[in-house]
């Protein structure tokens, strides 16, 4: 702070002091996440361990037969990705298993939310791969084969000596890291992404290398990254990967082109680019014609991705999930024949029984009378099933399915009593019937195979659904599991496999109206098409030929949907898009083809022919051939924590000499340790900014194993500021000019204890109690403007507190908090955009000081586009004896209210700093954020750099202090002779009358509005420039410029 007059001090220092006050005095603020969404625990898992040549397997899982699969499939994966790696692990790698994608969202292993859409995760510091079972075998394969290649990747860099490290991963684009894993782990052969290059050539949007590290939000890494790496393991061979991952890691993918190839990336991009075109042009597959029925749902009306859909009996309406609202997917209902959406039948951030849809590869079923909707959501740790109106939207019934903790793919019998689904139980995917009445649930089909996507008959006799029970029986060697077709007659349980296309993925069939013939979507001619099964000839037709596909999210989402009466809706893929269209089933031309016959050409990627060594696609063909260690090499090793350390950084080190301040020192270091599992965890950092005496450190630790989190803490943290005076000193030669300088030093030394209990993902009440012991030193710098002479005293506690410091004798005080919170929100660019968030907290201190403090923060987001308005009411205050002991706090912090710069203030405004500090506050802003720069889908202007809010707010805020009096008008203040911070009258040296100002137990409330312009700079930081319009008079003649460097409120 800067100060001109030695009178003037005393406002200036409690500006100072405030910030120290707001930090040091309240330790659950820093201790405890103010806001956030909360990660939940719902029950505890007990994991044991199996041990292998190579991993050490976690699990809970109950089916000993499924871990011991999962345990042989590592080995296997461990042995092919090594051959491409030339890597051998010098220490078991741990492999973390979850019986159930519920259970692994609530993973500890992980820091930060798991999503609906997160197959795996693979972490660095550990290399631990954490995944869930999924529910189909195959997919379990596949995740546990991706995850497996980040585990190399990341030893790989790790332990290559003094050529890489982790820090290499930075140079490594999101596509080339990604889309390894996936041609490791799938190969060549993958009609799924096949369907995409398809429709990039189609678009004429076949990225770039630059294009796809720049706009990986647009080119979605995993399959533009597959099929770049199947195109240089087809055209350069397989030995040529490593050379230039670990290139690409040294010096990034644009010099590694030139050195491992001798070419730009740019020329690559072009070789890349000329090899898709050349094989789809000569593809003589017909890339205009027209898909069959009308589109009711596209980008037009609804969202880039409408998916999942579900035509009624009638044949009214359609159910879907988009993201047409962009921050979330919601589940919407809409006219089956004009795709005019009706309502909303549900959403997360409106019902408190939704903590997600279950979108990925599940969709929901009308009742028989089209007037109730069922479908499977994420909550409280599970799915549920939850039944709305069609007619209101109102949530009818939410229901868990017993034991079963994942389950997908509703479908409702024609009785109106029962609905089937396929269900996740102990490493299995099954189908089971559930009693809507009696409540009573069967499980129909019971066996190791995946069972899927079930869908009654009209009769209600059988169901019809996918499974890879053909497969498995099979001699297949290759490392896919594709999925066939199946009936299974429910009152016999007796199953029927239906031999069509083998080797393809047959899946989403539905009965028609009459139960004769079956619809169906398929792979089997390499592209993605619907198909029609007569069962009593087993006669199979073609009913539509399309260049990309009717598709989901994924391979195995649900695309297509039957009405009782034969009218069909389907999501078909184009232009980087999900768009549903109605048809009739009249309206498709079936063509009979040979149902024994299958031809994948089309569902190899780019080029058509392979010159280089094909060791991965070679060993994916052979997948199955490879032996599987023993039972005996699967031992059983008792759970150890193996607490260690995660991650250890620095701040970076800098060097003060020559100054007039002495010699100085700052640097850094934080660390974080954990246990496997990520139950105990450990954060400590050390902290120098200065002298010794600056020396600062923290350690805390934290259990979340169970629902509680609880923890404690220690820490020194030394808070330094300080301001300048010009004043006159005696040198020893007479009272001279000197500046001033006093460095005044706060120390904390802080024991806490805390912990939090989530009532649900949005709601936490928070406790803890805390002891806190504060001490000073005021040093003073002097340096005479004439002869430059300098020295430096430290002042005593009696000396500084006559300067107008205040009392600074050490004190000690204890604290027990507790607070209520709340956060449903969605951040948009630079701010939140949509939801709430409040916090009403208590704090009650006692010792040498004894107050209350009461905290207030109530925020509220209503999104109406494209604008959002934002309103928030802050209030922290202090009340009790000892309220105004401590330094008030201060609320022209750009974050509270903008406008009152320090700079702009002196004892004859209408408003002086004083104003602006109380034991008391209230504050109000309200602001309309306009998403400025950024994303196409949300910003107004396309940016692929900046991304920017722009912002019009309005600021007002009040502080006082217990026996002030508070009024709305400057005018309403009487005139007083003013006083120093010494309780002296302060003398005008040229009139030598007393400075007169209004007094300062009369205090008013401030305002101000404006525009400002958040920018996130890449996701480091907020940076917020204003420019600002106070109500009331300060020193400024129009506006005030500022910059604010938090994240919105």
């Amino acid at each position: 702070m800067k100060s001109t007059l030695c009178s003037q001090l005393s406002n200036s220092a409690r500006l100072l002091f405030a910030l120290i006050a707001f930090c040091c005095m309240f330790p659950n603020m820093s201790q405890a996440q103010y806001f956030g969404q909360n990660k939940m625990r719902y029950k505890k898992l007990n994991f044991k361990v199996y041990e292998t040549p190579h991993f050490d397997l976690y699990y809970y899982l109950k089916n000993d037969s499924m871990v011991r699969w999962l345990a042989k499939e590592s080995e296997v994966w461990y042995e092919l990705h090594q051959q491409v790696f030339q890597d051998t692990f010098l220490r078991k790698n741990p492999v973390i298993v979850y019986s159930n994608h519920p259970e692994f969202q609530q993973t500890t292993a992980i820091q930060g939310e798991i999503s609906v859409g997160t197959g795996g995760v693979t972490e660095a510091f550990k290399q631990r791969v954490v995944m869930p079972v999924m529910q189909i075998n195959q997919q379990t394969r596949h995740v546990l084969g991706h995850e497996l290649v980040h585990a190399f990747q990341y030893r790989v860099l790790i332990d290559g000596g003094d050529s890489t490290r982790l820090e290499n991963i930075m140079n490594l684009p999101l596509w080339m890291v990604e889309g390894m894993a996936e041609y490791f782990s799938i190969g060549k052969k993958d009609a799924f992404t096949s369907m995409w290059m398809r429709d990039a050539y189609l678009n004429k949007d076949i990225p770039s290398l630059k294009q796809m590290t720049e706009q990986s939000y647009k080119y979605f890494p995993y399959r533009y990254g597959q099929a770049f790496w199947s195109y240089i393991g087809s055209t350069y061979g397989d030995t040529v990967i490593m050379p230039l991952f670990i290139e690409t890691a040294k010096y990034g993918y644009e010099i590694a082109m030139k050195r491992v190839f001798g070419y730009d990336a740019q020329t690559m991009s072009n070789l890349w680019k000329n090899s898709m075109e050349n094989m789809y042009k000569n593809s003589g597959k017909d890339t205009v014609s027209r898909p069959v029925g009308t589109a009711i749902l596209n980008t037009g009306n609804s969202g880039r991705m409408n998916v999942s859909p579900a035509i009624s009996p009638d044949g009214k309406y359609v159910a879907f999930l988009s993201e047409k609202d962009m921050f979330s997917i919601d589940l919407f209902l809409a006219d089956a024949h004009t795709g005019k959406v009706i309502r909303k039948l549900g959403s997360r951030l409106t019902n408190k029984d939704i903590d997600e849809f279950s979108f990925l590869e599940s969709a929901g079923t009308f009742s028989p009378d089209s007037r109730k909707f069922a479908f499977s959501v994420f909550s409280a740790g599970k799915n549920k099933l939850m039944t709305v109106d069609v007619a209101t939207g109102k949530t009818l019934s939410v229901e868990a399915m017993g034991d079963i903790t994942e389950f997908t793919n509703i479908t409702w019998a024609a009785d109106g009593d029962h609905v089937a689904f396929s269900g996740l139980k102990n490493g299995h995917s099954d189908i089971y019937i559930y009693n809507l009445k009696t409540k009573k649930l069967d499980q129909l089909t019971n066996d190791v195979y995946s069972d899927f996507q079930p869908s009654f008959s009209r009769d209600g006799k059988s169901i019809v659904f996918s499974t890879d029970r053909v497969a498995l029986a099979s001699d297949n060697r290759s490392v896919d599991i594709p999925m066939n077709l199946a009936i299974v007659d429910i009152r016999t349980k007796n199953i029927q496999n239906l031999d069509i296309f083998p080797g393809a993925n047959n899946l989403n069939p539905h009965f028609s109206s009459n139960g004769e013939q079956i619809y169906f979507l398929s792979n089997g001619d390499g592209y993605r098409n619907m198909y029609r099964y007569t069962v009593a000839s087993a006669q199979v037709e073609k009913l539509t030929d399309y260049f990309t596909g009717i598709s989901g999210i994924t391979e195995y989402s649900p695309a297509m949907s039957i009405s009782a009466t034969d009218e069909i809706v389907y999501s078909y893929f184009k232009n980087n898009a999900y768009s549903v269209y109605y048809a009739k089933s009249s309206d498709f031309t079936g063509t009979i083809v040979d149902a024994g016959s299958v031809n994948f050409d089309a569902a190899m990627l780019p080029p058509s022919v392979s010159r280089g060594v094909n060791v991965v696609n070679t060993n994916l063909r052979n997948f199955n051939a490879f032996e599987r260690i023993g039972d005996d090499q699967i031992n059983t090793i008792a759970y150890k924590p193996k607490f260690k350390l995660d991650y250890l950084a620095n701040s970076g080190v800098g060097v003060s000499v020559g100054s007039r301040y002495g010699a100085g020192i700052s640097s850094g270091i934080q660390g974080m340790f954990s246990d496997i599992l990520g139950y105990n965890q450990i954060f400590a950092a050390l902290n120098v900014n200065g002298e010794i005496q600056d020396f600062g450190g923290q350690i805390a630790y934290i259990n979340q194993k169970g629902r509680f989190n609880w923890g404690a803490s220690l820490s020194h943290i030394p808070y330094i500021s300080g301001y300048n005076t010009n004043e006159f000193e005696d040198f020893g030669y007479g009272e001279e000019l000197s500046y001033n300088t006093y460095l005044v030093r706060t120390f904390q030394q802080q024991a806490d204890i805390f912990v939090a209990y989530p009532f649900n993902r949005h709601h936490r009440v928070e406790l803890g109690a805390a002891v806190v012991r504060y001490n000073y030193r005021v040093d003073k710098w002097r340096q005479s403007y004439y002869s430059g002479y300098g020295d430096r005293r430290k002042l005593s506690n009696e000396e500084a507190s006559q300067l107008g410091f205040g009392n600074l004798k050490p004190f000690v005080v204890q604290q027990v908090n507790t607070a209520l919170v709340g956060d449903n929100s969605v951040f948009g660019i630079a701010a939140p955009l949509q939801g709430y968030r409040y916090r009403l907290g208590v704090e009650q201190y006692f010792g040498d000081y004894t107050f209350s403090a009461v905290n207030v923060d109530l925020r509220k987001y209503n999104r109406y586009k494209p604008v959002t308005i934002a309103a928030r009411l802050y209030s922290y205050s202090r009340f009790g004896s000892n309220e105004n002991a401590l330094y008030p706090f201060y609320i022209g912090y750009p974050y509270l209210i903008r406008g009152y710069e320090s700079g702009d203030f002196d004892r004859n405004g209408k408003v002086r700093i004083s104003d602006l500090m109380g034991s008391r506050t209230a504050v109000f802003n309200f602001e309309v954020r306009l998403p400025f720069t950024g994303p196409e889908k949300l910003a107004a202007v396309k940016s692929g750099f900046l991304f920017s809010d722009l912002n019009l707010f309005f600021d007002a805020g009040l502080a006082w202090s217990k026996g002030n009096k508070v009024v709305w008008s400057s005018d309403d203040r009487p005139i007083v002779p003013l006083k120093d911070g010494k309780g002296n009258v302060i003398v005008n040296p040229d009139t030598n009358l007393p400075e007169m100002g209004y007094d300062p137990n009369y205090k008013i409330p401030v305002m101000s509005a404006g525009v400002s312009l958040r920018i996130n700079l890449f996701g480091a930081m907020i940076l917020e420039p204003y420019y600002a319009f106070p109500f009331v008079k300060t020193n400024s003649k129009s506006g005030t410029f500022g910059v604010n460097f938090t994240p919105g409120w």
